[in-house]
């Protein structure tokens, strides 16, 4: 991601990108002047998360897209960006994909065999020295499976430490989320309150205009007009109004009145439901189940290393053996030169006496 501004005064940096939904990280070489929207779509090509759906969060802060990174003070090492997909946040949405394991099998060594690996003792004719290839070969393929079974063991703690660092990856993207829904939850409860405020005040009024409606409509009967005003259809206050039509629209307003109340109840209804998922969010905590994990990944790196001085002595006993059969052919080997260097001598005196 390039900028036309002098290189001089641009102030470059890499941008680390966790995806909240599976942990996994992106860093990518940029400068403050880079648009968040051109941060999103290399994102969308490397994650495959819609650039519609990115939610981008730097600690409190939702960058928008058509801003440059310079005005969430982007880039820099101590701020990290979280990826939320926002399709993953709806009702009804799927799951994401379970994490594939791809773990290198590595298999066991061949059998030993004479065929494959010859040694010059197993012509001996000592079938003590004839048995120590055998033993060398036989300690060798121990030494190889053990070898094997720590490799096996090792990628897949190596695997574990992978998965345990996504996990923490998304323990603070979760911090993230709590603290931006503690702030729209702070803003949808401070809206609710005063919303249910002013419709217990409103209520009230409107119940009392409601109740009294009769009573008020004899009272403006009551008031007699006077005499001087009177008319054959004017004799009192109710006769200026429509009767009728007063009380028509008395009850369509007492209908909904009763509708409104119903809405208001199913209201509370959700947003008591609302409370209560959130109170409940808030109270789960995570990072306790991390940190045991962490701990088991740690005890169990004291088997790892125990494997690994385990092959270590093997390593160095193999070597040894084959120190000592090697020391063990050279000592037949010195001893047989003995033996022909006192044959030739025995002929020599032979010959001399003879002669």
């Amino acid at each position: 991601m390039s900028s036309n501004v002098s290189e001089s005064v641009v102030q470059r940096g890499s941008l680390v990108v966790h995806i909240a939904e599976n942990g996994h990280s992106f860093k990518l070489e940029c400068d403050e002047y880079t648009l968040v929207e051109d941060v999103q779509r290399f994102l969308e090509s490397e994650s495959g998360i819609h650039l519609n759906d990115q939610l981008l969060l730097c600690l409190d802060m939702k960058l928008e897209s058509q801003q440059p990174l310079s005005a969430y003070k982007l880039p820099s090492d101590d701020r990290e960006l979280f990826l939320f997909n926002k399709a993953r946040m709806r009702s009804n949405s799927m799951p994401p994909a379970s994490e594939q394991v791809e773990i290198v099998e590595i298999p066991d060594p061949p059998s030993p065999s004479s065929s494959h690996n010859p040694h010059p003792l197993d012509d001996a004719l000592d079938p003590a020295l004839k048995a120590l290839p055998s033993y060398e070969r036989q300690f060798r393929y121990h030494y190889q499976c053990g070898h094997a079974i720590y490799s096996r063991t090792q990628t897949k703690f190596e695997a574990c430490e992978k998965f345990l660092r996504e996990q923490k990856v998304q323990e603070r993207a979760l911090e993230i989320a709590r603290g931006n829904l503690d702030h729209f939850y702070g803003l949808i409860h401070q809206n609710y309150v005063d919303f249910m405020k002013c419709y217990k005040q409103q209520h009230r009024s409107h119940s009392n205009l409601l109740i009294n409606f009769g009573r008020d409509i004899e009272k403006l009967r009551s008031c007699k007009v006077h005499p001087a005003l009177q008319t054959a259809a004017r004799k009192c206050l109710l006769d200026f109004v429509k009767e009728e039509n007063l009380r028509k629209v008395a009850e369509d307003c007492s209908s909904s009145h009763r509708q409104f109340e119903s809405k208001v109840s199913e209201f509370r209804q959700e947003f008591g439901e609302l409370k209560h998922s959130v109170e409940k969010l808030f109270s789960s905590n995570a990072t306790l189940l991390i940190r045991d994990l962490e701990l088991t990944i740690k005890e169990h790196q004291r088997y790892i290393n125990e494997q690994k001085s385990i092959m270590q002595a093997l390593r160095f006993l193999s070597l040894s053996l084959s120190l000592s059969l090697i020391g063990a052919f050279k000592f037949l080997f010195i001893c047989f030169e003995m033996i022909l260097f006192c044959l030739f001598n025995s002929l020599a005196c032979l010959k001399f006496y003879m002669g």
